[in-house]
């Protein structure tokens, strides 16, 4: 745990030695399976996930098809942001990429260290400033760029995602197919 929570610390902001013991007493460490689902659709979650090692995806359930909108691997967070932050029921599944190990954290924890410690209140706000900044650059890829730059820029922040994660789940969360994909993939092809 101290090696986790000093990961965190070191990417976001200084802790002091009491707010890290009482992050400690409030997490837990979970080793999962790859294929393991953290939150299906319709279930309240008010659990926030540090993938200390490994990944997992966030994605929707549309017409039979998985829709992949958020990808987080070695030292990011993800949720079931909308049931975790308004108390209603998941519109997302999270699911296990890889075995991974994780740091987890529940809501009414997270709101006692906020409210006990103004460090870890600006832990919370860093990170989830960092989540939204990364979302909004999702939407803007979407809308302004080609499915080239996409992926290029996919490839820029998870150099390695290709390894670990399908294919249809890295075209899915491009906006485009499987088939565009393969053709972006091969340098043969003039896309």
């Amino acid at each position: 745990m101290d090696e986790i929570i000093h990961s965190i610390i070191s990417q976001y902001t200084p802790l002091s030695a009491e707010t890290i013991v009482d992050f400690k007493k409030y997490s837990e460490i979970r080793k999962v399976n790859k294929g393991d689902i953290l939150v299906k659709e319709g279930e309240y979650s008010h659990e926030l996930y540090y993938v200390a090692k490994g990944g997992a995806r966030a994605y929707y359930l549309k017409d039979g098809k998985t829709i992949t909108d958020w990808f987080a691997f070695d030292n990011d967070f993800i949720s079931a942001i909308v049931s975790f932050f308004l108390g209603i029921p998941s519109q997302h599944y999270i699911e296990i990429l890889e075995d991974t190990t994780l740091l987890v954290l529940q809501r009414q924890d997270i709101d006692t260290l906020c409210n006990k410690h103004h460090d870890f209140e600006r832990l919370g706000r860093l990170s989830t400033t960092k989540t939204m900044l990364q979302l909004q650059q999702r939407i803007v890829s979407l809308q302004f760029k080609s499915s080239r730059e996409r992926y290029e820029s996919l490839l820029e922040n998870y150099p390695h995602i290709e390894l670990r994660a399908p294919l249809g789940d890295i075209a899915s969360y491009l906006g485009i197919t499987q088939e565009t994909l393969s053709r972006i993939r091969n340098p043969n092809n003039g896309i």
